[in-house]
């Protein structure tokens, strides 16, 4: 006996019938483009306060922020993205991610909303996307506002590393 054809296994909601599942994204933009971020990489938005610039380090960290008593380093990943330097504005946001090596704050243009978006849904990237950039998007999705690329945010953060 089925109780419900849906069910919640690990956070992502399955349907037993299809085999298809729901996963969560926060979308985000950086300049004109929607970037999605698996929510489950996420562990709160903030308001951007104080980011302190420590010298010497590269150009896509904008420096440490104090959120609610932890420092966070905070990473422009619109510089990684080789777009123009993030410049601060009343909708930037601070998005924490959870990496391996501890949290970590992207800054990013705004924070438009929450998808839930079905496995199906999610298409191939384009393919004109620039080797860069295409490297670290692993797929999309429309939504509301646009075609989302989603960004497989750790291997992006790991970048800087390489």
């Amino acid at each position: 006996m089925i109780a419900d054809e849906n069910q919640v296994i690990g956070g992502i909601q399955q349907e037993q019938n299809s085999g298809n599942e729901v996963r969560q994204f926060v979308e985000i933009r950086l300049e004109k483009e929607l970037y999605g971020i698996p929510i489950e990489k996420t562990r709160e938005v903030a308001v951007p306060v104080k980011i302190t610039a420590i010298p010497g380090t590269p150009p896509h960290i904008m420096g440490l922020m104090n959120l609610h008593g932890e420092i966070l380093s905070v990473v422009d990943i619109k510089s990684l993205l080789n777009m123009k330097t993030s410049v601060p504005a009343e909708t930037s946001r601070v998005v924490v991610i959870k990496t391996r090596e501890g949290p970590v704050g992207i800054y990013c243009d705004e924070v438009i909303n929450i998808y839930d978006i079905m496995k199906k849904d999610i298409e191939v990237p384009l393919s004109t996307l620039s080797n860069e950039t295409g490297a670290y998007v692993k797929g999309q999705a429309q939504t509301a506002h646009g075609l989302m690329g989603i960004l497989d945010i750790e291997g992006l953060l790991l970048k800087q590393e390489k």
